[in-house]
């Protein structure tokens, strides 16, 4: 008994404009993934920074700035207390935290923001494989490919089983 495969083209099943706008799609995503993260190292950047400014104040009892007032104009101005800090808890929650303590916040902060990094960059890598995936089946499908499937069919023993 013989028995007759399948030929099914994969643009049949993949059509190679459907594979291309898909493809699209995701890349779309990834550009939008890669502006997010080029934000989140923005705000890791401004954290090092704060980290850093923070942990410098309390060296002087005060410090000579010019303080900003409106958008174009400063004057001169004062800071005292230079190692008493309010931080944000979450949700306009404050407290008055020391350089020490408020230091530590920011780098918690920062190892936060340095996860939410990794999984960022782990799904752009996701990505990047499905659209890697869309562009190769686009081609495949542009290109004729055929897939072939044939029912996979046991033989029965040609020996015959005695019992015993």
């Amino acid at each position: 008994m013989e028995t007759m495969g399948t030929v099914t083209p994969i643009s049949s099943v993949f059509p190679a404009e459907e594979a291309q706008k898909a493809s699209r799609r995701v890349q779309d995503t990834i550009v939008e993934r890669h502006q997010q993260l080029d934000q989140l190292k923005g705000f890791i950047d401004d954290n090092v920074s704060l980290i850093n400014l923070v942990q410098k104040l309390p060296d002087e009892t005060h410090h000579n700035i010019m303080v900003p007032f409106g958008k174009a104009a400063f004057f001169p101005g004062r800071l005292i207390h230079t190692n008493e800090f309010m931080v944000l808890l979450g949700e306009a929650y404050y407290a008055e935290r020391t350089a020490k303590q408020t230091v530590d916040i920011l780098k918690r902060r920062g190892k936060a923001l340095e996860t939410q990094v990794e999984s960022l960059k782990a799904i752009m890598q996701d990505l990047e494989a499905e659209a890697s995936f869309f562009d190769a089946t686009a081609q495949e499908s542009a290109d004729g490919l055929v897939e072939i499937r044939e029912d996979y069919v046991e033989e029965a023993s040609s020996r015959a089983e005695t019992s015993g």
